[in-house]
């Protein structure tokens, strides 16, 4: 079902699905009149060019003896792959051509442009009955362009076609995926029983749901972007999309510029509800993220031991006890003098925690940002939420909300844009669910995702970090647009830290934190990286 693919002003980068993309397709040919090969040669071309590019940057030089080799299915994702071998050559670029079906099965465009390839002296090996001629092939080549399905495969691949998908992935080559990786799933980015993993996948028009959840996000590789070389607007508003990237123009806007008369209190202060004996580290992660993301005031709200063990930490941030027999007179207060709240991290699971937690996440009139413990304490009842006071955003990974719906982490992980949408319209809450490509899902039914982001987050407080990040904005905008916004803030962090140091481990979420100022200046800058 389409949704509602806005986002808060500035262009806007779809996601399609499956059904999306088919609807696309065949509203630019029959609507607005541009004539399928056209869409496929401009496909083609583009991918080519991407090919020829990665060659060059690897240094492959492809020759007579060492050709990119092709590698093309029935449909058009085949016809795709006869494109760019014949613009390749074009280009200089030796090829060699392996079809995996009997000719006779293409049809229509597929059928064109295979004939178009022949027609101008392209020869075709066929792997349609015997794999010897594909091994053999796949041995010369020199980067191998996976052509065999595309978007519009939704059922297991079986018999000769799953051994030729094996063998294409098994190769010690670099590999190209035309649209989506031979294999996954359009929709889930499930693999379809067997996949191609490819280096780079070469996408076409826009952005599909496969490529960025599940296995798929880690199959496809580096995703670059073709246009089909026609303005789609009109057909964006008719189709839909899934979901909608998140864009630093998006980040911009929510951030804004601060008067030069500003002070700590406009700023923003925000309210860290956590830490707990052997978890302070996690409250203390969250109240610095807060204030190098901007809140011009925090405040640790925690148990007076963890109090105690904070007060030689905290620097510039603040402490208060909390008393679980007294929280009208310790937490109230507290609570009035808040723009935001953040409540979870090293929180704990014992009656003290549930208490603070059913009394701020359910009662507390003003946004609260939910974190880790106490997203828990509300496993199984999400429904629950629903009764809140005031606006929330939960900021899951997909153990704690498989806890949350009752339903395995697994689940989550095989539809991760559908649970997230789920769990939004279980809970009326915005859900943050964390992860590769992490998605922002709101009550109304609208999806982001976040583009960006490496393997570096791996490691211990980097939630946490999340959590403070988000707090702070929420201090001074809507929830919507502070998680967005404090999403992308942080994985381009780690995408900066990755591409400092070179490495894709070796980061603890200390240097999140420290690395937060200049991926801010950086997007209020408009540099390209951020």
């Amino acid at each position: 079902m389409p949704t509602d693919a806005r986002y808060h002003g500035g262009a806007m980068i779809p996601v399609l699905d499956r059904a999306q993309m088919r609807a696309y397709d065949r509203h630019a040919i029959e609507h607005c009149q541009v004539p399928g090969l056209v869409l496929m040669e401009n496909a083609g071309a583009g991918a080519a060019r991407v090919v020829a590019e990665l060659a060059a940057a690897r240094s492959l030089a492809p020759t007579a003896s060492a050709p990119v080799l092709v590698v093309c299915g029935a449909g058009n994702n085949g016809g795709d792959g006869f494109v760019v071998a014949r613009h390749l050559a074009a280009r200089g670029v030796p090829v060699e051509v392996v079809l995996a079906v009997e000719a006779g099965k293409l049809a229509g465009d597929a059928r064109a442009s295979y004939l178009a390839w022949c027609g101008l002296g392209g020869a075709v090996g066929s792997a349609a009955t015997a794999q010897e001629p594909l091994r053999a092939a796949l041995e010369r080549a020199s980067l191998v362009v996976d052509a065999l399905f595309g978007t519009g495969l939704d059922r297991p691949i079986t018999g000769h076609l799953a051994a030729v998908v094996a063998a294409l992935d098994a190769v010690d080559r670099p590999r190209v995926a035309l649209d989506i990786p031979s294999g996954v799933d359009c929709d889930t980015g499930r693999v379809l029983g067997v996949a191609v993993r490819a280096d780079v996948t070469v996408t076409f028009a826009h952005y599909k749901v496969g490529l960025l959840a599940g296995a798929g996000s880690r199959l496809a590789g580096r995703v670059v972007r073709v246009p089909l070389g026609f303005p789609d607007a009109s057909v964006l508003a008719a189709v839909g999309s899934r979901a909608t990237a998140i864009e630093p123009a998006l980040v911009r806007a929510t951030l804004g510029r601060r008067p030069a008369d500003g002070h700590k209190y406009r700023s923003g202060s925000l309210l860290v509800v956590g830490g707990s004996p052997g978890k302070v580290g996690a409250a203390l992660l969250a109240g610095r993220a807060a204030l190098r993301a901007g809140a011009g005031l925090v405040t640790l709200a925690t148990s007076p031991s963890a109090a105690d063990a904070l007060d030689a930490q905290v620097g510039e941030l603040m402490t208060a006890r909390l008393d679980p027999d007294a929280l009208d007179a310790t937490l109230d207060p507290l609570l009035r003098r808040c723009a935001a709240v953040a409540i979870g991290p090293g929180l704990g699971l014992d009656e003290r925690a549930c208490a603070l937690s059913e009394r701020i996440v359910l009662g507390h009139p003003g946004p609260v940002v939910v974190d880790a413990d106490a997203i828990g304490h509300f496993a199984g009842r999400a429904a629950s939420l629903q009764k809140a006071a005031g606006p929330r955003v939960l900021t899951p990974h997909e153990g704690e909300l498989g806890r949350l719906l009752g339903v395995p982490s697994a689940d989550i992980a095989a539809d991760r844009f559908g649970a997230a949408r789920r769990a939004a319209e279980a809970t009326g809450a915005t859900v943050v669910l964390k992860g590769y490509r992490t998605l922002v899902a709101t009550p109304g039914g609208t999806l982001f995702v976040c583009l960006a982001g490496n393997a570096v987050l791996a490691t211990a407080g980097s939630g946490d970090v999340l959590t403070g990040v988000m707090g702070a904005l929420a201090c001074t905008t809507d929830l919507e647009r502070a998680a967005c916004a404090a999403v992308y803030l942080h994985a381009v962090t780690a995408d900066r830290w990755r591409e400092r140091v070179g490495a894709d481990r070796g980061m603890v979420a200390g240097d999140l934190v420290a690395g937060l100022p200049e991926t801010l200046g950086a997007v209020l800058r408009g540099e390209p990286e951020a």
